[in-house]
């Protein structure tokens, strides 16, 4: 007669708790894991970069943490008083940048074009991103300010709502600017052909949307519109200054 078998089949009552012990401690350690990155992706901040519209029309670091973001239209003579001063202080602006860790962005628009039917507004700006596909919207922009000085604004036209408004703009005023600053044909057919106004559509949709007239400044909290004539680089730096909460 076979002897029955006395072996026991089952695992060791110690061994099995410490297989479940260890199993609950792992879905805890992953489940703290996924919890924590829930909570990082929540509260950290994008980059400045990864929020702009077009980087082509940024100066400073895309790794910056904050972004200071300016509202404007090429026609709009107070956007140009504020343009004008960071243009003349450009050295001194682009070292607040980066002492601070700023990444400064110009949203252009046809802000007047839409809103009063400005009527050189639209072709401004379609200059301007004609320009930055070509890599050179800070070039063009400039030229831009200054030809807008030098032909117009300083004689008192076109400096104030109430000063006599631009009129009789050369139909290749725009062009000229562009050439100047050095860009091409693929410049001067991007205009003519209207190749941008999509791009153009999208933004002064959006800036519609946030912007509170021209210029409107928006930086970290700090949001705000309109610069006076009179003003200058004490009054840049202190909309600098409000963005990152000094006094």
């Amino acid at each position: 007669m076979q002897a029955e078998s006395t072996t026991n089949n089952n695992p060791n009552p110690v061994v099995k708790d410490k297989f479940r012990f260890a199993r609950v401690v792992a879905v805890a350690i992953i489940v703290a894991l996924l919890f924590a990155a829930i909570i990082a992706s929540l509260t950290s901040k994008p980059s400045a970069g990864d929020q702009v519209w077009n980087s082509e029309m940024t100066v400073g670091s895309t790794d910056s943490p904050n972004l200071y973001v300016m509202y404007t239209d090429l026609m709009c003579p107070y956007c140009d008083v504020f343009s004008r001063v960071v243009m003349d202080h450009w050295d001194e602006f682009t070292a607040y940048l980066d002492e601070h860790h700023i990444l400064f962005e110009v949203r252009l628009t046809d802000y007047l074009y839409e809103a009063v039917d400005s009527e050189y507004s639209r072709a401004s700006a379609e200059g301007a991103y004609c320009a930055a596909r070509d890599g050179k919207f800070w070039d063009y922009y400039h030229g831009a300010l200054q030809a807008l000085w030098d032909d117009y604004q300083s004689k008192g036209i076109g400096d104030s709502k109430t000063s006599p408004s631009i009129t009789n703009l050369p139909s290749d005023y725009w062009i000229k600017i562009g050439q100047k600053a050095g860009l091409g044909d693929n410049f001067v057919n991007c205009i003519k052909n209207h190749e941008v106004s999509d791009e153009l559509d999208a933004a002064t949709a959006k800036a519609l949307q946030v912007a509170n007239g021209m210029p409107s400044f928006k930086f970290n909290r700090f949001t705000t519109a309109g610069f006076d004539s009179s003003w200058g680089w004490d009054y840049v730096k202190m909309y600098l200054d409000a963005g990152l909460g000094k006094k």
